[in-house]
């Protein structure tokens, strides 16, 4: 019962709508639908019509088909004249000579009388636009020549711009690579350069004069930086004996003082590579546990292999598990060989086949990489030196350089670290790996007098391009960039 009341309820509902739809209809208040085919069907197509003015009113007026017929006309007229043209010397049949009428004047003429039937116009409407017409077809050339010109000027414009689009010289590209490798640096140092410069800054901004109070407070962010006590106390006091000498009156003369000393001092450094008179030449890495000796190994690769030299990498960490497998991803990556043995095999032994290889395919540049140990470690250690006297026995002189990866976050520890390795095997040079993740990066310029070995390479970062041959100059600039 109740299914059947709701649907007598609906019945009724649609039933009263549809009544009110209908009265709609029949009371004009709702147009009743048209079906898309009903209109198809009672479709008319009115003719074309066209604007008339007479005595300043405007009409709309069928266009007769007798145009049409006129065009048709006008066409055959045109492919009459194209066929027989007047030439001027044509007689007439009176024994006169006509003037010549261009197909494109008559047409014209035609086209002409066929809207006199619509506007009825004047003769001398008609006379005008012959006269125009007659003209026509030179202006026409001359504005398809002018469009040619136009265009021919343009393509040569652009070819002369192409040409003359300047090329960057070599000195060009030098300054702007050299200006790139800046903003490297700069960024790279920009957490010890807020740490030491926001401080010597405050110094600066607040005092004027100088005095003991002055000086005591500059020893203590220099301390701060990490250079070292020695270095501190060294520069500390020259920069006393400038200022009772007047050679500096205000503080803001200690900044330039300071980047020229530490500058001169720096710039003593050999920094260069001791490459071999003849090829290979083999480099040595060591280091600590933990400091980036592989990823520095591959980023000394990618830079020597950019200079067009070949390399070859052994892989003398037979200590850690995967040591091999990660450099081995990394000279695929950059392109060097590479020759290594399994895991717990002897390291001079992989050296000595690196070695004997590279010889044999010309390579350019082996460099050998070590297992990690600490400096406390004499029979590691002892190692080191047994690994040197492989090498230099299979080619006199070599090792030609030993360098030492150096964590720059450790800071004054790296020092030590540096003293003890130097005392097993001769280290030429630092690779300071890290500096751009530490406040600390003034512990280069406190190598220079507690080691006195030069920091040969930096690294900014955890790409093989992150990496930067050491300039005094600009290392030192860019720690005291204001």
């Amino acid at each position: 019962m109740g299914l059947a009341s709701k649907k007598g309820k609906k019945a009724m509902v649609d039933n009263k709508i549809e009544m009110i739809e209908t009265q709609k209809i029949k009371t004009g208040l709702k147009k009743k639908r048209v079906s898309f085919w009903y209109r198809l069907k009672n479709f008319t197509v009115e003719s074309r019509k066209t604007v008339i003015i007479e005595n300043g009113v405007v009409r709309l007026v069928p266009i007769e088909p007798e145009v049409s017929v006129i065009e048709e006309e006008t066409a055959l007229i045109e492919i009459d004249t194209e066929e027989s043209p007047i030439s001027p010397d044509t007689p007439d049949t009176q024994g006169a000579i006509k003037k010549p009428v261009s197909a494109l004047s008559e047409t014209a003429v035609i086209e002409v009388d066929t809207e006199e039937i619509i506007s009825t116009p004047t003769e001398t409407t008609v006379i005008e636009t012959e006269e125009q017409v007659s003209v026509l077809p030179e202006t026409a050339v001359t504005e398809d020549d002018a469009e040619k010109q136009a265009l021919a000027s343009s393509e040569t414009a652009v070819m002369e711009e192409e040409v003359e689009t300047p090329i960057p010289s070599l000195q060009e590209t030098a300054v702007i690579e050299d200006r790139i490798k800046s903003e490297k640096l700069k960024k790279g140092l920009e957490k010890t350069r807020n740490r030491f410069w926001s401080r010597l800054k405050g110094v600066f901004s607040f005092r004027r004069t100088i005095d003991e109070s002055v000086l005591e407070e500059l020893e203590d962010i220099l301390i701060g930086a990490d250079i070292g006590v020695k270095p501190v106390q060294r520069l500390m006091q020259e920069i006393h004996e400038a200022w009772k000498s007047k050679t500096i009156n205000e503080t803001t003369q200690i900044h330039d003082f300071i980047k020229s000393r530490l500058k001169e001092d720096l710039q003593s450094w050999q920094i260069d590579i001791n490459y071999a008179p003849t090829p290979p030449t083999v480099i040595m890495v060591v280091g600590v546990n933990g400091v980036g000796k592989t990823t520095s190994i591959a980023k000394l690769a990618s830079l020597f292999i950019k200079e067009g030299k070949r390399v070859m990498v052994a892989a003398g960490d037979t200590f850690r598990a995967a040591a091999a497998d990660q450099l081995d991803i990394w000279s695929k990556r950059i392109g060097a060989d590479i020759v290594k043995h399994q895991t717990g095999s002897d390291p001079a032994a992989v050296t000595y086949d690196a070695l004997e290889a590279s010889i044999s395919r010309g390579i350019d540049i082996l460099i050998v990489d070590t297992a990690g140990r600490l400096h406390t470690h004499e029979n590691l250690m002892n190692e080191l030196s047994k690994i040197k006297r492989v090498i230099s026995k299979r080619s006199p002189g070599a090792p030609h350089e030993v360098l030492m990866v150096l964590d720059a976050t450790t800071g004054q520890n790296a020092i030590s670290q540096a003293k003890m390795f130097k005392q097993a095997v001769d280290i030429t040079g630092i690779f300071l790996a890290k500096i751009d993740g530490t406040a600390k990066g003034g512990v280069v310029l406190g190598m220079r007098n507690e080691i006195n070995i030069p920091v040969k390479f930096i690294g900014l970062g955890e790409k093989a391009d992150d990496i930067e041959k050491f300039n005094p100059d600009a290392f030192v600039n860019a720690l005291f960039e204001q």
